[in-house]
């Protein structure tokens, strides 16, 4: 407890310089869960208190869209009030990727200090991390080497999602992650459980196991033709580690850094080395 009293003492006492300084963080958030989203409103609640804030979202819901940027069709932008006049917010009609890379490039004209992107409702495991809209969105915010979040939550609706509780640990967590400087070519995904103050045992940072997915084709026979459709299973590992982590993620808000393609240049040499002869 005292730990966490002088943390937050600690942060405080940063952001008040920060502000001082800069006048205020700029936010950008988004949401492949929309912007009429629950989830989106609770972001922005929090981050309002630290500095400025503006949303760009997709104008429909694209969870499971990935690493997605929209090429062959203009994207079409709408700006709204959706959280009052102060709060500068768009639609566009494309992707979580798009939105940040659109936002960034032309709809904010401030340099955007902190990119939120979220929050996804579930819990995104092994490979199917890839194929998360919020995480790639975050992902893309290190490309502009722009300190970048991507958040999930346990659940399967958000109607099932306690957004108070939600609020409270995220806005203690945001204070840390405004104190550190964070490194190139990495954004954190943080997950939340399902959030009471009985469960939520405190933070544990861990990494995935990328070894499985929970999504799996399975075969619908047709007079004519099979087809294929991907449905959820459960993961069929039950070796120690797993069973370790999932009761990890159950307890405890987990924290997981993850590397885009520009921390690949530590593997440069090495595969130099491979052609050198060559």
């Amino acid at each position: 407890m005292f730990f966490k009293i002088k943390l937050q003492e600690t942060c405080s006492k940063w952001l008040r310089k920060e502000r001082e300084v800069n006048n205020s963080m700029r936010f950008l958030i988004t949401s492949s869960s929309g912007i009429f989203s629950p989830a989106v409103g609770s972001i922005v609640e929090v981050l309002n208190h630290f500095g400025e804030v503006f949303v760009v979202c997709p104008h429909k819901e694209s969870s499971l869209a990935g690493y997605t940027v929209t090429l062959h069709k203009p994207l079409k932008v709408t700006e709204l009030t959706a959280f009052g006049a102060e709060i500068k917010s768009w639609v566009v009609n494309g992707t979580s990727v798009d939105c940040v890379k659109i936002g960034i490039e032309k709809l904010i004209k401030k340099k955007v200090d902190f990119i939120v992107s979220g929050i996804h409702i579930g819990s995104p495991s092994g490979r199917d991390l890839a194929y998360c809209g919020d995480i790639a969105a975050a992902m893309e915010g290190t490309f502009f080497q722009i300190p970048s979040l991507a958040l999930s939550i346990d659940g399967i609706a958000e109607n099932e999602v306690n957004f108070s509780s939600f609020k409270k640990y995220f806005n203690e967590l945001i204070e840390v992650f405004l104190a550190h400087k964070h490194p190139k070519g990495v954004c954190f995904h943080i997950h939340f459980p399902t959030l009471t103050e009985k469960n939520c045992q405190g933070v544990k940072v861990v990494d995935f196991d990328f070894t499985f997915s929970r999504y799996k084709y399975v075969t619908i026979h047709d007079d004519h033709q099979d087809f294929y459709v991907l449905q959820q299973k459960e993961s069929e590992r039950k070796d120690k580690e797993t069973r370790e982590n999932n009761s990890t993620r159950a307890s405890y808000i987990t924290v997981t850094p993850l590397e885009n393609l520009i921390s690949q240049r530590k593997h440069i040499r090495k595969l130099e080395r491979w052609f050198k002869d060559k």
